[in-house]
């Protein structure tokens, strides 16, 4: 089971890494959307938390080497963003059946197990 859960974990990654990217802003960005702590423009980029959760959590790196408890901790992360870009009439969540929505309650009950 824990290997499942696991991979489950991992595929709920892939929701929230199509929706930040949808959402930056990355043409004028001079790294590429790879985040760089050295660089002021980065560091007061309005898109930095998106920016450093794509660099922690995109294809190209190797989530499987990550345990259950980080994956989790990003997972959470990703859950604050959708929640945050939702509007007012996502109220009644139950019974949404948006991408978003549903999403949402995929990943609360997976972390409920």
């Amino acid at each position: 089971m824990p290997t499942q859960y696991k991979a489950l974990l991992i595929e709920l990654l892939d929701y929230p890494r199509k929706r930040i990217l949808q959402s930056m802003e990355v043409t004028h960005c001079p790294h590429a959307v790879f985040f760089n702590d050295r660089d002021e423009q980065c560091l007061t980029c309005h898109q930095g938390m998106e920016c450093i959760w794509m660099n922690q959590n995109d294809e190209l790196v190797d989530v499987n080497e990550k345990s259950v408890a980080e994956l989790k901790q990003q997972l959470l992360i990703a859950v604050d963003f959708i929640d945050s870009s939702l509007s007012p009439h996502h109220l009644s969540r139950r019974q949404c059946q948006c991408d978003n929505c549903v999403w949402l309650r995929k990943v609360q009950a997976t972390l409920d197990q």
